[in-house]
């Protein structure tokens, strides 16, 4: 691996956005930024600076499923990396390049935990082996029943015939490591209906200020 360019900061890195998104993003970029950055004498390039970023984190165009919205800090340590942190100014590339290390990608032992979950509607962490056996036979279409029953062994289950879903799902992944492999999509589409995801911080101007106590 070569040394890592703050100015060429994409090379050798997987890109995580679509293709409209990254059109989108570039189009933000092209229309806000302005030729602020000289380099070795050169001729200015077009930046935009870290507030100008947090204007556009604060537009909310990527999807809080997919994407993790920054602090000011966690901001700073990235622009810290790609020695922006004086200048306070960001190339297109390294604007990309910071979104990218936010995003959010659906890990399949997550989301099928989540879907367990979704049958467990009395948030009791387990379900009966039969719930199990057709979930897994059913929606998973990934094992028969004699490989499901085998797996079921090595998971918890309690003399009544409950299967505690999370140990069953490390099983699955422990005999079959190729499942990390398979590529996942979000159970919920819908952030405000996931309960893994932290609702959205409600931004200082709008919180209520406290009641005061009416004497």
């Amino acid at each position: 691996m070569g040394t890592f360019d703050v100015y060429d900061p994409l090379r050798n890195v997987n890109i995580n956005f679509t293709e409209e998104q990254l059109i989108e993003i570039s189009e933000w970029f092209d229309a806000t930024s302005k030729p602020r950055l000289v380099i070795n004498n050169g001729d200015p390039i077009n930046v935009i600076t870290i507030d100008d970023l947090k204007q556009f984190l604060e537009l909310k165009k990527i999807h809080r499923r997919s994407f993790h919205y920054p602090s000011y800090g966690e901001i700073m340590i990235e622009a810290e990396k790609l020695k922006a942190g004086v200048s306070r100014m960001l190339t297109k590339e390294q604007m990309i390049y910071m979104l990218n290390k936010w995003t959010l990608i659906p890990n399949l032992k997550h989301e099928l935990k989540l879907a367990f979950k979704v049958f467990d509607t009395e948030k009791r962490s387990f379900l009966d082996i039969e719930e199990i056996k057709v979930i897994v036979n059913t929606y998973g279409d990934v094992f028969n029943e004699s490989e499901t029953l085998e797996m079921l062994r090595d998971a918890n289950v309690s003399g009544n015939g409950n299967v505690f879903y999370e140990e069953f799902v490390e099983s699955l992944f422990s005999r079959a490591p190729e499942l990390n492999e398979i590529k996942a999509e979000y159970l919920y589409d819908d952030p405000d209906e996931d309960p893994s995801v932290p609702p959205e911080a409600v931004p200082e101007n709008m919180q209520q200020p406290p009641l005061k106590d009416s004497k």
